[in-house]
């Protein structure tokens, strides 16, 4: 079984619940804005040390992302401006996670401040902003853009993962993620500029 059928199968298991919740009449906006409450939430946590809370938060506003447009689409209430509030808010919700995590390194980890890893923080929120950036701007221009070796689940996996096991963990999990994100920027840019070309003959 490929990683991606694994990413698909998990979201089948999570489709009957998106149906549930649309069943209840819950908006999808309220879905939405739950998962950055419990990003807010995964950050504090984070920012003082509690690291295994700070998982369990963080794999909460996971599955809150990952059904607030499923129960959309179940309901029938998609929108242009659901997806927008989406993409924005799933912005928030990973930029304070990471504001969190820059905290504890700087005020509250064992031999604080580590200025390197408070800068790989900075380095993986760059990147996180990049590769959503790069998605937004290849849709806006018609072309598709889901490519590229850590999606916001991806990025999401490790930081539950480094989470976990604690702040030696999480910090190989930043400079991972401040790697795996740019790279995956790089790789969009250059499948949209390879599309670009290849289909309106640019340069």
């Amino acid at each position: 079984m490929t990683y991606a059928e694994v990413k698909e199968n998990a979201r089948g298991l999570l489709r009957p619940l998106a149906q549930y919740v649309a069943d209840l009449g819950i908006p999808p906006t309220a879905i939405t804005v739950a998962g950055l409450a419990f990003s807010v939430l995964a950050a504090l946590s984070l920012g003082t040390g509690h690291f295994l809370r700070a998982a369990v938060l963080l794999v909460i506003a996971g599955v809150c992302d990952m059904i607030d447009g499923a129960s959309a689409r179940a309901g029938n209430r998609t929108s242009p401006r659901g997806a927008f509030l989406d993409s924005t808010i799933d912005r928030y919700s990973d930029a304070v996670v990471l504001l969190g995590a820059m905290h504890y390194y700087l005020v509250r980890a064992p031999g604080a401040p580590e200025v390197l890893t408070a800068g790989i923080v900075l380095v993986a929120l760059a990147g996180s902003m990049l590769t959503s950036y790069t998605r937004a701007r290849a849709e806006s221009i018609g072309e598709d853009c889901r490519v590229g070796i850590a999606e916001r689940s991806e990025r999401m996996i490790l930081l539950i993962v480094g989470a976990a096991f604690g702040h030696d963990v999480l910090r190989v999990a930043l400079w991972l993620l401040a790697t795996a994100s740019h790279v995956t920027a790089i790789q969009r840019v250059r499948h949209i500029m390879a599309c670009s070309g290849r289909d309106r003959g640019l340069r």
